[in-house]
């Protein structure tokens, strides 16, 4: 089976984009947006909405197969890309990409999503969004001419083998929606709220009292609704708002977090970003000194590295380092879905907690192609996405994960008894 044709659209992603230099710089908040100047190249305004392109490959039996080219909220920062726009996405794909894409043959995923990760246009390799959404494509198109699921075609090429039991969410909600909280702790996910944090003085406070209430309000409003058993991790992402309170005074950072390890009660505690540096060298050393200080006071609570962490290079020089406990694997931001199925086997080969995330950003078609790459390479969570409203992003994740594992023990059952 071979790719006929090519048909691209442009279409809505799943959030935002949001100019984080200027939101730290001290934009000033108006409801959702933010009133003043972005600071980041390619930004009109500090919020905008974002959008993506679907890239449909036409088969020869007329079967279809798509991917969606998305990127991350906050695009262009720590070393990312700059911010994604359809409008030059569907021009960047005319002409070289989709001739390029037309008569390959799909009998392999891993080759082909590597000849579109490396292609260059104009001595340029093409933007992580596009590569990103190819590659989708790509590995969606293999898995029809097989006729399996896409997570089987990816456990053979990598010779691993698919997960027997769905992968852990870690599910995120927006700030301080109390609402919003209590439907995902009735649903009882894994991990929760992936809550963000922008701006100390509102969000944690200059002696973080503020986030330690949060955290004492949700512990407990798990034990006052999500029943005896339901024990949920606890997962914040600060975007380095922790060291910009201290000044970067590790001791006075891992200090705080010893504290919202005890607000968290009997409740796990997962810490992403807490510092940040202005270069992946300089990340790199804060988080191995942060490690090494949380270790010494006997505070356990598990470390996330994500800004800085962006490309499969960079994700095994974290790892190479011991530089954090998990390692997010930003999937836009690595662009071809091969560096994040191989960045997940990288980090477990190397002893380090792998976490398969991405954006709110991102697409109900990335996100479910993201479902099959959890399950043949088995990281310890996955994020939920698109979005941030919770509940669209954990059905349609969970529901991914059941109806291919069902399938896959379907085939299996008949396998055995004919």
């Amino acid at each position: 089976m071979k790719i006929d044709s090519v048909v691209c659209s442009g279409g809505r992603s799943g959030y935002f984009h949001i100019d984080f230099a200027a939101v730290k710089a001290g934009a000033v908040a108006d409801g959702f947006i933010y009133r003043g100047n972005p600071e980041t190249p390619g930004f009109v305004n500090i919020v905008e909405p974002a959008d993506a392109v679907s890239i449909m490959l036409i088969l020869e039996d007329g079967q279809v197969a798509f991917g969606d080219c998305c990127d991350v909220v906050f695009a262009g920062v720590s070393g990312r890309d700059p911010l994604f726009r359809s409008s030059e996405g569907l021009i960047q794909l005319e002409g070289a990409v989709t001739d390029r894409l037309c008569g390959q043959p799909l009998s392999e995923f891993r080759r082909l999503a590597k000849e579109f990760d490396d292609f260059a246009l104009g001595g340029q390799q093409l933007p992580v969004a596009l590569r990103y959404g190819l590659t989708q494509a790509i590995l969606h198109a293999v898995s029809l001419n097989h006729k399996e699921t896409m997570a089987e075609v990816l456990a053979r090429e990598y010779q691993t083998s698919v997960s027997t039991s769905p992968i852990a969410i870690s599910v995120s909600c927006e700030p301080h929606n109390t609402l919003q909280l209590d439907r995902m702790i009735l649903k009882r996910p894994e991990i929760l709220p992936h809550t963000y944090f922008t701006d100390i003085e509102s969000e944690i406070g200059w002696n973080g009292e503020k986030l330690l209430e949060h955290i004492r309000e949700i512990s407990s409003r798990v034990a006052a609704i999500g029943g005896e058993s339901y024990r949920p991790t606890l997962h914040f992402d600060f975007y380095g708002l922790l060291g910009d309170m201290f000044a970067q005074d590790i001791g006075m950072v891992s200090a705080l977090i010893g504290r919202a390890a005890e607000a968290a009660g009997s409740l796990q505690l997962l810490v992403e970003t807490p510092v940040l540096e202005r270069t992946r060298e300089g990340q790199i050393e804060r988080m191995k000194t942060l490690r090494r200080e949380l270790q010494i006071s006997g505070i356990n609570v598990g470390i996330i590295a994500d800004d800085w962490c962006n490309n499969l290079s960079d994700i095994r020089a974290f790892c190479d380092e011991k530089a954090a406990d998990y390692i997010q694997i930003k999937m836009p931001d690595l662009g071809g879905i091969n560096n994040s199925m191989e960045a997940v086997l990288y980090c477990k080969q190397h002893g380090v907690g792998a976490f398969l995330g991405g954006s709110a950003n991102e697409t109900d078609q990335s996100a479910r192609i993201s479902v099959h790459v959890a399950l043949a390479s088995k990281p310890d969570f996955i994020g939920s996405k698109p979005g941030l409203s919770g509940d669209e992003a954990l059905m349609m994740q969970t529901n991914e994960m059941a109806r291919t594992l069902e399938l896959i023990r379907k085939r299996r059952r008949a396998a055995l008894a004919a």
